[in-house]
């Protein structure tokens, strides 16, 4: 048995949300957290012609999505929800819509000339990494974007009024970026600084946008400024970031505990400026892949208007700071798309040819479903090491039924809480009324009694000393 903290403010603790009384632990979806770089996954692209185009071909169908939507939503009430990763043509409303698809794949292949640009991209001798991606899709962006609004606009679905799409790249100049690419990735150092490369011209690119709209006037814009930078600028970033999140992993809640309670920087950021608590738990070690376990409840559904909970051992992980999550292939980990819409949008073409893919998959199904998992705790328990100081102990729940939202709970016994820290400014009230809550609590099981301590700083050293009540 060992001891983890976890650090929380009064607000959630007793005064709003009742957390100690309801003895829940609250769980977060990483968009919640306050690492932006919470479950960032070190994603690579590399594939035949045929996962190439269906790529672009899911771009170009959320692209579509995407000024369908703008189109629908009035000014005020717009948000950049329009990327739907998990589309595919045949989830497309209606026939008309579907052919509106087809007329944009028409126009973006054939008649503005990109047909060869999937084959450009097999010919790369290193995969595309996130920001190379994203640069590239940059490049296309307008001609695809241009191929978009004047379907729509043929078909009556946007305004006249909407802006043109000017200062396209031309297919020949994509092929020849493509090929400085491909020449650099045959030189190791200068391979290694393509990703650093990208990630500055990008940012350099949204600001260009942006400063032709202030020389402009936002209020000269036909189009209102937040469907305009949303659509004309930051849709590729967008993109890449929404496949990535939303087509390779469940989603998945994390619970954070620290090692110790003694790091006053920890009170400040998770505990309300040292005003709240750290409650101590009792934690069973573990000798296999876990760092050790938790046991809770997890509401699995109700009886009536009463909630049903399962018991769950919960694995702990220790957080690395040491190292990346592994690299893995886009294109071999869609685990999130049912079978029939895998094949159909990305393993194979509206002709019927499959992706070599398909059979490396299924030669060692297995294999696949454990790289995966693999994957995916290295990529839920892995952080920069500027979060170091942290010393985190994390509890990872998937959620396989894509149900739970971004919140999540669980109820732990009464048993498994060894104390309660107060930090140094905890008023007098709020300590009172969590010793208040714990010892009517223990009266009423059979549990020990919890103990109370006091965060002090005797002038040298941040320590806890107990509170004999």
């Amino acid at each position: 048995m060992t001891i983890i903290y976890r650090f929380r403010s009064m607000d959630y603790l007793i005064h709003n949300y009742n957390e100690l009384e309801e003895q829940e632990l609250a769980l977060s979806s990483p968009r919640n957290l306050n690492d932006p770089l919470e479950g960032y996954q070190d994603v690579v692209w590399e594939g035949d012609e045929i996962l190439w185009e269906n790529l672009i071909r899911n771009y170009l169908l959320n692209l579509l999505w995407a000024a369908n939507t703008c189109a629908l939503y009035d000014d005020d009430n717009f948000e950049q929800i329009a990327i739907r990763p998990d589309l595919t043509p045949d989830d497309l409303p209606t026939d008309e819509y579907r052919h509106l698809f087809d007329s944009v794949c028409q126009s973006f292949f054939e008649e503005r000339g990109f047909r060869t640009i999937p084959s450009s991209l097999v010919s790369l001798p290193e995969p595309l990494r996130r920001k190379n991606l994203q640069l590239v899709l940059s490049l296309v962006h307008r001609s695809a974007l241009a191929s978009v609004l004047e379907t729509l606009r043929t078909a009556e679905i946007i305004p006249e009024t909407w802006p043109e799409v000017r200062n396209s790249v031309e297919p020949h100049s994509i092929k020849e970026i493509l090929n400085g690419i491909s020449t650099a990735m045959t030189d190791d150092a200068v391979s290694e600084r393509l990703e650093t490369m990208a990630s500055h011209v990008l940012p350099f690119q949204s600001h260009t946008f942006l400063r032709s709209i202030l020389q402009n006037g936002v209020e000269n814009l036909e189009l209102h400024h937040k469907k305009s930078i949303f659509l004309f600028d930051s849709f590729p970033s967008r993109y890449v970031t929404e496949i990535c999140d939303s087509l390779i992993h469940t989603d998945w809640h994390s619970l954070s505990f620290a090692k110790d309670c003694t790091n006053p920087s920890m009170w400040a950021a998770y505990a309300n400026e040292h005003q709240g608590a750290a409650l101590m738990f009792h934690v069973d070690r573990q000798s296999d892949e876990s760092w050790g376990v938790l046991n809770v409840k997890e509401r699995t559904g109700s009886q009536g208007s009463e909630p049903t909970y399962e018991q769950i051992q919960a694995p702990l992980y220790p957080v690395n700071y040491e190292s990346p999550p592994p690299q893995m292939n886009f294109f071999r980990f869609l685990s999130r798309l049912p079978l029939p819409k895998l094949m159909s949008a990305w393993y194979s073409t509206p002709n019927g040819d499959t992706s070599s893919i398909v059979d490396e998959i299924l030669e060692d199904e297995e294999s696949w479903r454990e790289d995966l998992w693999d994957h995916f705790y290295s990529m839920a328990r892995t952080k920069l090491g500027q979060w170091k100081h942290e010393e985190e102990i994390r509890m990872v729940l998937p959620d396989l039924l894509d149900s739970e939202g971004s919140l999540r709970k669980v109820k732990y016994d009464l048993s498994q809480l060894a104390g309660v820290v107060f930090g140094l400014r905890t008023s007098l009230e709020d300590r009172f009324e969590v010793m208040r809550i714990l010892t009517e609590s223990s009266q009423e099981g059979d549990s020990t009694p919890v103990e109370f301590y006091q965060m002090v700083f005797d002038g040298t050293s941040f320590r806890k000393v107990k509170i004999h009540v």
